[in-house]
């Protein structure tokens, strides 16, 4: 059995790199195999990505220049 969001972190994995070198310092939300869009931070991503999604089934994590010690935010807002 998969853990949640594996799939979206095993996608991340795969792209983190190039997505650090273009937005480092930013936050990309993930859904499946698909990047949802880069946001300055975790605020504007819930706010343009939990319209449409559901909380819990999309992959924030930051973008930075040390590619294995960054933040991975799983979506639970207050509220």
């Amino acid at each position: 059995m998969k853990k949640p969001l594996e799939k979206e972190y095993e996608y991340y994995l795969t792209i983190r790199e190039e997505l650090a070198r273009e937005h480092h310092g930013k936050l990309v939300a993930i859904k499946g195999r698909e990047v949802l869009g880069i946001f300055e931070d975790y605020r504007a991503a819930a706010n343009a990505v939990y319209v449409e999604h559901e909380y819990g089934t999309v992959l924030m994590q930051k973008l930075g220049r040390d590619y294995e010690i960054v933040p991975t935010f799983i979506a639970v807002l207050d509220s």
